[in-house]
């Protein structure tokens, strides 16, 4: 893992960082400021710049220490399933799973568009999208050469139309467009995907609770 992707940290820490990012889905990127961070967290502004001077430094170590625990619960993850589909459904399981799932849709929505002004909130993009993009086509190649997937064009490029639609459809619950939550996203996600792997388009028993 990209050393960058901080995991490590006291709880003091821990509880600032993870502050950043339910602001930034409350308040949306720009707005958030040092003293709405220091509030949410219950610490001083003093006791918040003793860790991080400056507001961009902030915001990067918050954005850096989300991308390496998503990262890190995608890697365990994949160890957890022997069978190709079977973890391609843990990984997307993973990405929807309830607790806080609107809120995280809207900081990775807020945190998109920043990164299109900052170089550095690019790269941490791109480690997690490296971090998506590894177990996914790992499983992927495995099913083509055990013979249970087919794909209509080479690997790199179904990953990418995965990832893709992961992508809108998150902007989807975030905005709430008609009306997408949590599980017709999951279950949207896993029959494209089932499409994609020349699969039985999947379907689902479960009630859309959420």
């Amino acid at each position: 893992m990209d050393a960058a992707l901080q995991l490590r940290t006291d709880g003091q820490r821990g509880r600032i960082l993870a502050s950043v990012i339910e602001l930034v889905s409350e308040m949306g990127y720009e707005r958030v400021r040092l003293r709405d961070v220091a509030k949410h967290a219950g610490v001083s502004i003093g006791t918040l710049q003793h860790y991080y001077e400056t507001r961009d430094g902030l915001m990067l170590a918050a954005f850096a220490h989300h991308t390496g625990k998503v990262v890190q619960g995608l890697e365990e993850i994949a160890t957890r399933y022997a069978d190709p589909w079977d973890r391609i459904r843990g990984l997307v399981e993973y990405i929807t799973q309830p607790r806080g799932f609107r809120n995280r849709c809207l900081a990775f929505m807020e945190m998109a568009a920043a990164s299109a002004r900052d170089k550095e909130l690019r790269r941490l993009f791109g480690l997690q999208y490296d971090g998506w993009r590894a177990p996914m086509k790992a499983a992927i190649e495995e099913g083509l050469a055990d013979g249970v997937f087919r794909v209509s064009s080479d690997v790199d490029e179904t990953v990418d139309l995965i990832l893709t639609q992961i992508d809108g459809l998150e902007i989807a619950v975030a905005t709430q467009v008609a009306g997408m939550t949590r599980t017709r996203m999951r279950d949207a996600l896993l029959r494209v995907i089932s499409v994609h792997l020349g699969l039985p388009p999947y379907a689902s028993d479960a009630p859309d609770a959420s």
